[in-house]
């Protein structure tokens, strides 16, 4: 009976353990339709901005990300600037010319929040900032807000350097 009590617990947490790597792969749409997965980002740190239409600071957080995605250039990370906006509150077109200032960012959409929701946590507030390892897996705690006179661009290339060495 014990043996077979502890059989049916590692299948539990086998199973639990299927279920959370596979909720982390989200897919994300660009405003030319086209899917995006994170699986198909895996073996690059990437860095996930979530954002949308309406925040203020929207142009500046592209802008650092474009700055690191320069510094970054022939490295296996990924920057993504991700709109937590629905198509009705952000065209295709809006997301298109945004987009165009910053060509070495993915503009994505995540239309049901559901990566935003599942990275940010209970604390979430716009803009979040999560960086992925190669394994896809969260390096630390998502970072709220965005203040564009702190020293964001290398407080980031520093997290990502250390990945970038693994």
């Amino acid at each position: 009976m014990l043996i077979r009590s502890r059989i049916i617990a590692a299948m539990a947490v086998l199973t639990c353990g299927v279920t959370i790597a596979s909720a982390q792969d989200f897919g994300f749409s660009t405003s030319n339709g086209q899917t995006i997965t994170l699986s198909a980002m895996r073996g690059n740190a990437v860095v996930l901005l979530f954002s949308g239409i309406q925040d203020p600071q929207r142009r500046e957080e592209l802008k650092a990300l474009e700055a690191l995605a320069e510094r970054f250039q022939g490295k296996e990370v990924k920057f993504c600037w991700i709109s937590v906006n629905t198509p009705a509150e952000a065209s295709n077109e809006q997301l298109k010319s945004f987009a165009g200032s910053a060509p070495s960012v993915s503009v994505l959409r995540d239309t049901n929040q559901a990566a935003f929701k599942r990275f940010a946590g209970k604390q979430a507030q716009l803009p979040t900032i999560v960086v992925l390892d190669r394994q896809g897996a969260a390096v630390g705690q998502p970072r709220g807000g965005f203040n564009p006179n702190s020293d964001f661009i290398n407080d980031l290339a520093s997290i990502l350097d250390r990945q970038l060495q693994r």
